[in-house]
């Protein structure tokens, strides 16, 4: 399953450490520790509105919430404290589960179900039956 998951870990931290990794990179207990949740949503807010820090008018155009519960899953599979929920005061836990990133993509459903964010990109084959 981490097959899946470690590309998005992947693609994260180059944006988190400003530096590039190769695909098959191990990042250390004490790398993974360093992530906080300020780190993630500037991410996703970069991947979903083409900047880590939107405004208030700004709508969703490259990512749908679905992507971004997916990101972060996959990132939280690799956090060393898993079933922690994040602690704002101590920054100790699982920043994946923090109220910051989970209002993030709350947001981001908001814009879906009014129909103001990313169109559906997913295609389906068609199959004409003849009756």
């Amino acid at each position: 399953m981490t097959n899946h998951y470690k590309p998005e870990l992947v693609k994260f931290m180059p944006y988190k450490d400003n530096v590039s990794y190769r695909k098959d990179r191990t990042f250390t207990v004490d790398e993974l520790l360093r992530i906080t949740p300020e780190d993630l949503c500037g991410w996703m807010n970069e991947q979903t509105y083409g900047d880590p820090e939107p405004s208030d008018d700004m709508r969703t155009m490259h990512r749908r919430s679905t992507i971004l519960e997916f990101t972060k899953k996959a990132t939280s599979s690799f956090m060393p404290r898993i079933n922690l929920t994040w602690g704002p005061v101590t920054e100790r836990g699982n920043p994946t589960r923090s109220d910051v990133v989970n209002k993030l993509i709350k947001g981001v459903k908001n814009f879906k179900v009014r129909r103001e964010g990313s169109e559906f990109k997913a295609r389906w084959p068609v199959e004409l039956t003849n009756s």
